[in-house]
């Protein structure tokens, strides 16, 4: 497949869309791209860039559908214009005063780049000539997902394995006290269903790896830990915390912001 771009004067700002990782070449970049940014130039989905504040940011497929629509269902960008960036989930620098209900953050816009009414006119018109392009890359970024999960899976059986192994390498030659204690390791199991790597979750949410590991940690969001593994989230999980972030997000405030 091939990249398609939009507004590429590299003197003030632009839009390119990369249907595969690394694959197809996107766009030149411009000069000033630091190494972060590069790697975002060239991540699967929406890139828009702003030269004179040399700031880049990158939007997942499935994120850029729900903007869209959001975009057609409200016209007040026509007027207004409207900030876009990359979403993230922010956590509280002083959970102390964070009340037990709240989750300790916010979800915020990183990279943000503010839109003039024409660039955002310009932007909605792309995304929506690329539309269908882009549902085909988000069922791509949901099937690199299973297959994240598939090798999770296999990584657990192996383990399970190797465990069972070890069981009956130590009851070979300590008989009598494995009966009289617990065993020092024992197979993990886990209920059938669905599941999502710390990275997989981190798309979904859109946020980082980090911040899901530090809901994890304070118990915010479930998840079960596999020994040398790493940690997996149940979907059903996933998805009652994402219902729960957006209840927050959408509560009524003081003061309601014109931003996506």
């Amino acid at each position: 497949m091939q990249n398609l771009s939009t507004v590429l004067d590299q003197t003030t700002w632009g839009i390119h869309l990369n249907s595969e990782n690394y694959f197809a070449s996107p766009p030149n970049p411009p000069s000033w791209l630091t190494q972060l940014q590069q790697q975002d130039w060239q991540r699967r989905g929406i890139v828009l860039w702003d030269a004179e504040l040399r700031i880049v940011a990158h939007l997942y497929a499935s994120y850029v559908l729900e903007l869209l629509e959001h975009l057609q269902g409200d016209s007040a960008w026509k007027a207004m214009g409207l900030v876009i960036g990359s979403p993230a989930f922010q956590l509280s620098s002083n959970s102390t005063n964070t009340p037990s209900t709240k989750l300790g953050g916010e979800l915020v816009l990183k990279n943000k780049i503010e839109l003039g009414a024409d660039q955002a006119q310009t932007l909605v018109e792309f995304l929506s000539e690329q539309e269908n392009l882009l549902k085909l890359i988000s069922s791509y970024d949901k099937e690199d997902a299973k297959q994240a999960l598939n090798m999770v899976y296999r990584l657990i059986a192996d383990y399970g394995r190797k465990a069972r192994e070890r069981k009956v390498q130590e009851r070979k030659g300590t008989t009598e006290q494995i009966e009289n204690r617990e065993p020092k390791v024992i197979p993990t199991s886990i209920p059938r269903g669905n599941y999502f790597t710390v990275y997989q979750a981190a798309q979904v949410c859109h946020a980082t790896s980090k911040q899901i590991r530090a809901w994890i940690r304070t118990d915010k969001l479930e998840a079960l830990e596999l020994p040398g593994l790493g940690m997996i989230i149940e979907a059903g999980k996933l998805t009652e915390f994402l219902h729960q972030i957006r209840s927050i997000q959408n509560s009524p405030t003081p003061e309601r912001s014109h931003e996506p």
